[in-house]
């Protein structure tokens, strides 16, 4: 993974405006989405595909040879949900 490191400040309204280069690194020179969580004392910042990718290959981990995946656990839910009513 590649490493950028600055140092930045944070408005006294909160907003926080990240360089261009970092963005570039990450897929979002045009702006996007991101996940922002604070763990262990720090904040990472993360773009919202980058944590849905991770999810997916947890996921895959999961259900490898059991004939499962997530596309029949949506699918499943989502049928749950329409007989809720």
């Amino acid at each position: 993974m590649t490493s950028d490191t600055s140092t930045l400040r944070i408005a006294g309204n909160g907003r926080l405006s990240l360089p261009v280069r970092q963005r570039r690194l990450l897929g979002l020179e045009h702006g996007g989405i991101v996940v922002v969580r604070v763990e262990d004392g720090e904040i990472r910042i993360r773009p919202v595909q980058a944590v849905v990718d991770e999810a997916q290959a947890l996921a895959q981990r999961y259900f490898a040879g059991s004939g499962e995946s997530t596309d029949t656990f949506l699918s499943d839910r989502r049928d749950a949900a329409r007989h809720e009513d």
